[in-house]
């Protein structure tokens, strides 16, 4: 494998746009770089939707935001000059920095022409195995993953191979957080429960990793039920399905404000516990410590699983006795049962907490 040298004031071009989980797995990257290359200039590409959990000096020295909407479809239809002036803003600011090398950690068409566009005559990636859309032609130097199952966070540490970084253990540079008062508010309101963050929604695309609201609304209230405090998170065009599960556990939970991602990773910091799917929300919770009981099913857990053992990992389709389950199959997560949910719930909260009200067991 080739190897890279990076002299003082060069700078290095990190390309993930999004989505949200994605972009949090990333950043012990940042972490590394910033740490074997101190005098290096670093620099992001990412959609605006991430932008706000990524952090600033010292870390990163330049954010560029990708112009997604601007970019999209129907934009480039309705508004082709306002599009055509999007681009040429993103590509000014992408050349400014004059990056000496790219990092194509998201291995797709777009982010490897971004990172050709950017002007870096080195640009580093992934090889067939590890990236889609043949963007490995796009890029000059690759990186064949471990193995196809590699946790990503691991994934992403690799692709810093022919840079000899040595990673330690995976660290999160998140930016400061700015305590917000509709949450200590909303927290507050709680009075002396302790706070539970129940996710029920994900992306549209991502629809097949959905859990059925029934159970979810059977989680909320057995919590209750103990004594916890069972909060709906949620992102936009989700109200409508919190309501549906806060009706169906027959009013026992509490809807959370909605969030922007600073304060909803401010919201599930201040949680003892994140129960949910894989889930961008998800990996919030446990890259802060918070740990998740989460449900897979026919996305992998060995590569989107949460690090650590202090989790509860749901993922009967993956536990070896048959074929892995076809991407997408929205059947499969329905073999999760609540009680199953509850029970790994259970394990985690006694294990450091005791109901209000409730006395130790003897």
């Amino acid at each position: 494998m080739e190897s890279l040298n990076i002299r003082e004031g060069d700078g290095i071009l990190l390309v993930r746009l999004g989505a949200l989980g994605d972009v949090v797995r990333t950043l012990p990257c940042v972490a590394a770089l910033r740490e074997s290359f101190p005098q290096a200039r670093l620099a992001w590409v990412v959609e605006p939707g991430s932008s706000s959990l990524l952090p600033g000096a010292p870390w990163l020295n330049e954010i560029v935001l990708f112009p997604r909407t601007a970019l999209g479809a129907p934009a480039l239809w309705r508004h082709p000059n306002q599009a055509r002036k999007a681009l040429g803003q993103f590509l000014s600011k992408l050349q400014g920095f004059r990056p000496a090398l790219s990092l194509d950690f998201q291995g797709t068409a777009k982010s490897a022409l971004i990172g050709k566009f950017s002007g870096a005559r080195r640009r580093l990636g992934f090889d067939r195995s590890g990236s889609r859309e043949s963007s490995f032609l796009l890029n000059t130097i690759h990186v064949r993953p471990s193995s196809p199952r590699i946790n990503r966070v691991f994934k992403n540490l690799e692709l810093l191979a022919p840079l000899r970084v040595t990673a330690g253990p995976p660290k999160f540079p998140f930016p400061p957080v700015h305590p917000a008062r509709r949450i200590s508010d909303f927290l507050t309101s709680l009075g002396d429960r302790i706070p539970v963050a129940v996710h029920p929604g994900t992306s549209l695309r991502q629809a097949h990793k959905r859990w059925p609201e029934e159970s979810f609304g059977q989680v909320v209230h057995g919590l209750a039920e103990e004594g916890w405090a069972p909060i709906l998170t949620w992102g936009p065009g989700e109200e409508t399905l919190v309501r549906r599960v806060l009706a169906l556990s027959r009013g026992a939970g509490v809807a959370a404000p909605l969030t922007t991602p600073l304060e909803m990773r401010e919201l599930i910091a201040s949680c003892r516990l994140f129960i949910g799917g894989d889930t961008g929300p998800m990996h919030l919770a446990w890259t802060q410590g918070v740990p998740v009981v989460v449900l897979f099913g026919s996305t992998d857990p060995s590569i989107n699983g949460p690090l650590g053992d202090r989790h509860r990992i749901l993922a009967p389709a993956w536990d070896g006795r048959h074929p892995f389950p076809r991407r997408g199959d929205r059947s499969v997560v329905r073999n999760i049962y609540p009680t199953a949910v509850l029970r790994a719930a259970r394990e985690i909260l006694h294990q450091c907490f005791i109901p209000p009200g409730r006395a130790p067991a003897p």
